[in-house]
């Protein structure tokens, strides 16, 4: 039988998994989107702190957005995921894995 240690690392590999395959999904949404409009951006401009950047003067909302390569921005997707949803895709797992053998009703 697994230990819960186990059980709670092939959760997260689950979790993981989906992450990478979501951010692979946004990537290619993001090209295609490129392509259609016949762009090559180097970078990608994108703001940092959202609260920040919409309460700053017109003149200091650059202050407020960073760039990355396009190289990156997958990965910049897959951590904002990680970032905001994997603990709770760990916990949905979990849920339905409990569920499933019918351990809480």
């Amino acid at each position: 039988m697994k230990t819960t240690n186990e059980i709670e690392k092939q959760l997260k590999r689950k979790a993981d998994a989906y992450i990478e395959q979501k951010a692979e999904q946004m990537y290619a949404i993001h090209q295609e989107i490129a392509d259609f409009v016949g762009t090559s951006t180097n970078f990608i401009d994108y703001i940092t702190h959202f609260n920040s950047y919409d309460t700053a003067a017109p003149e200091n909302k650059s202050n407020h957005t960073a760039y990355t390569d396009t190289h990156q921005t997958k990965k910049k997707y897959r951590l904002e995921l990680e970032m905001n949803y994997k603990q709770k895709l760990v916990a949905k797992y979990t849920k339905e894995l409990l569920t499933k053998l019918d351990i809480f009703e």
